[in-house]
């Protein structure tokens, strides 16, 4: 296995981190020493992208950004030797064929979506995305991939965000709308609050909690992908956001305040190493601040909400965009949404 990137410090720390994953494995008995040894031994680094000439399977995971998607894609094209090589994206929203266009004709079917949900070590579910392109062995042998490494695959088409993401937009946006529209001191509605709802109705962690967990940098470059952002510079709102319910308390968490999750031991909560490794969401005086901020000019402002009001508020936009996916052919059966 050979990780590569392009900055030798972020290489560094993804080596150490699969190693210390690993290693973390064996003392908690799930993996054999003998095994661990082994995929140890197994792993390699480079930053150099032609260190990955002679692979069979290339999972690409940069950032979400198309163009630089496109680039990589367009450099594999010309350094990976075998012309049936599996090129994949682990993009979350992108779309697959815009990026497989980047490639030879000639190997376009064997380029597909392979996008893990974060943390990839943790969670099980890995959507495969289908495009124009792809051959019906590409999608057969990554299902099969997927399955190997004890993951759940779902093979769904191409749209934006495929379906995990696509239902997750909707159910994400109303989230935080609450906060700027029924949030306000100890009074309204906040961030416990809502995450409190979601767990007591059974989702196994709330929406803040999540994004804390996933990294909060990456809705943000995916709203910066859409056309939604205000650009820095010149204060102009994105291109794309005319007509939809939005508000920048997000956006400027993330800007302005760099809250960008656990990794960083700020997000919606404060983290601290000290406390439960670091992973126990703890009250944020900050982001109070900044909710009150965005709340003042709400005519709902400071008002409490019953958790089951909060529950119907969020699922139900995810519920209703799940049955569109369905209409659209975009997952071909209500168990594959369900999983």
């Amino acid at each position: 296995v050979i990780l590569s990137d392009i900055d030798p410090k972020g290489l560094e720390a993804g080596v150490k981190y699969i190693r210390g994953v690993l290693q973390g494995d064996a003392k908690k008995g799930r993996l054999k020493e003998s095994k661990l040894k082994t995929a140890l031994s197994s792993l390699k680094s480079s930053t150099d992208l032609s260190s990955l000439a002679d692979c069979d399977i290339i999972v690409e995971a940069v950032f979400e950004n198309l163009k630089v998607k496109r680039d990589i894609f367009s450099r594999l094209d010309g350094i990976v030797r075998s012309k049936e090589a599996l090129l994949l994206s682990n993009t979350s929203t992108l779309n697959v064929d815009t990026i497989a266009s980047s490639l030879s004709p000639q190997r376009r079917a064997y380029c597909c979506g392979m996008h893990f949900f974060s943390p990839a070590h943790l969670m099980k579910l890995v959507e495969i995305i289908r495009g124009e392109s792809t051959s019906p062995e590409t999608l057969d042998i990554v299902r099969a991939v997927t399955k190997r490494i004890r993951k759940v695959p779902v093979v769904v088409g191409n749209c934006d965000g495929f379906v995990g993401n696509r239902m997750l937009h909707p159910y994400s946006t109303e989230s935080v709308l609450l906060l700027s529209e029924y949030g306000g001191g100890s009074e309204g509605v906040g961030i416990a609050d809502i995450d409190s709802a979601l767990l007591r109705f059974g989702m196994a962690v709330g929406p803040f909690a999540m994004y804390d967990i996933a990294g909060n940098d990456i809705g943000y470059n995916i709203r910066r992908e859409k056309g939604l952002l205000r650009d820095p510079e010149t204060g102009v709102v994105g291109p794309n956001r005319k007509n939809i319910r939005y508000t920048e308390l997000g956006d400027e968490m993330v800007e302005k305040l760099g809250r960008l999750g656990q990794k960083v031991y700020k997000g919606w909560y404060d983290y601290d190493p000290k406390v439960g490794k670091g992973r126990k969401p703890l009250p944020s005086p900050e982001m109070q601040s900044l909710i009150d901020k965005y709340v003042k000019d709400s005519p709902n402002r400071g008002t409490k909400m019953p958790g089951e009001e909060i529950v119907y508020r969020v699922l139900l936009p995810l519920v209703n965009e799940a049955f569109k996916i369905l209409e659209e052919g975009i997952a071909s059966d209500p168990s594959d949404v369900d999983v």
